[in-house]
């Protein structure tokens, strides 16, 4: 009987050098990138062209970018606000602690101006929406453990909630993906995020009517009514207006800071940036510009980490 005769396969792969590798990639997902906007999309985007403002000190603001078949429909909620209040005061009163931090979240709200004291919600003349708000916990947030979210999709007596009359707006920063491996191919890497960033950019005053509170520190206050005066996390287009202005802060202040209107444009997801570069001397000058740009627009980047002990 002869020997069986066994089959031997042996594979070999190479691989290109890693960084090639990451630019390969990274060049396809640029490419890949489209800016067709749909009709909608462009209507939104001619909106905060055509809109968007400044105050003497830098600050933007903007307008809500409102579907106007729909806006005219959306009725004052305020009975459905104040209905959950009672809920979510209950909720505070069960819990001290969460008590004293949810109050001390629209203190803080109150003292930077971000919301004030109204009386006069319920002038007939002038459309009112009032957002419910709750609060959710963020147990692996490393600054503030507690978020007030605000409804904008609360529905009104007549049907349309405020998120339902504001456009489809479209992306204007790269996909999350794309940004951090990019960032990987930076031998000194970067991280930081914008402090409140939100709530850096105004809302014209004409559409603050649509963002109004009820809130009351204690069961034993009367009910007092508030203006949210900031874009308002929760509303369908905070994160639009909000990375639109830092693109738009780019282009109104960039002249002098190369670096950092690239990393603006390209190494921002939202609030967080992902960014770098090949030496620490850069590295730090980008830091440093970043700063000095995001100041003109009332921007602050906060938690800087680095790869390198040589980048504070």
């Amino acid at each position: 009987m002869s020997p069986s005769t066994a089959l031997v396969v042996a594979n070999v792969a190479t691989v290109a050098d890693i960084h090639q590798l990451m630019e390969k990639f990274c060049t396809i997902e640029e490419d890949s990138t489209s800016t067709a906007y749909s009709v909608e999309e462009a209507a939104c985007e001619e909106h905060f062209s055509r809109t968007v403002a400044r105050t003497p000190e830098g600050r933007y603001v903007v307008r809500l970018p409102f579907k106007e078949e729909v806006i005219n429909q959306v009725s004052d909620n305020r009975r459905t606000a104040v209905r959950r209040f009672h809920l979510l005061q209950g909720r505070l009163i069960r819990n001290p602690d969460l008590h004293l931090q949810y109050k001390a979240f629209i203190d803080e709200y109150l003292d930077l101006g971000h919301m004030k004291h109204i009386h006069d919600y319920e002038d007939p003349e002038v459309q009112h929406y009032h957002l419910p708000h709750h609060a959710v916990i963020r147990e692996e947030s490393t600054t503030t453990k507690l978020r007030v979210v605000f409804d904008a999709s609360c529905k009104t007596p007549n049907g349309p909630s405020l998120n339902d009359a504001l456009m489809v707006e479209p992306t204007v920063q790269e996909d999350i993906r794309s940004i951090t491996m990019r960032s990987l191919k930076h031998q000194f890497m970067v991280v930081a995020d914008a402090k409140m960033m939100y709530r850096q950019v105004l809302v014209d005053p004409r559409d603050c009517r649509v963002q109004l509170i009820v809130w009351k520190p204690s069961p034993d206050h009367p009910m007092e009514t508030y203006q949210l005066n900031t874009v308002t996390y929760g509303t369908a287009s905070a994160p639009f207006l909000a990375t639109r202005v830092l693109m738009q802060l780019a282009d109104d202040e960039g002249q002098c800071f190369p670096l950092a209107v690239k990393a603006l444009k390209k190494d921002v997801y939202v609030d967080d940036l992902f960014s770098g570069g090949s030496n620490a001397a850069e590295v730090i000058e980008l830091q440093n510009q970043l700063d000095a740009l995001l100041a003109k627009g009332g921007f602050q980047l906060r938690k800087w980490a680095s790869n390198d002990e040589a980048v504070p």
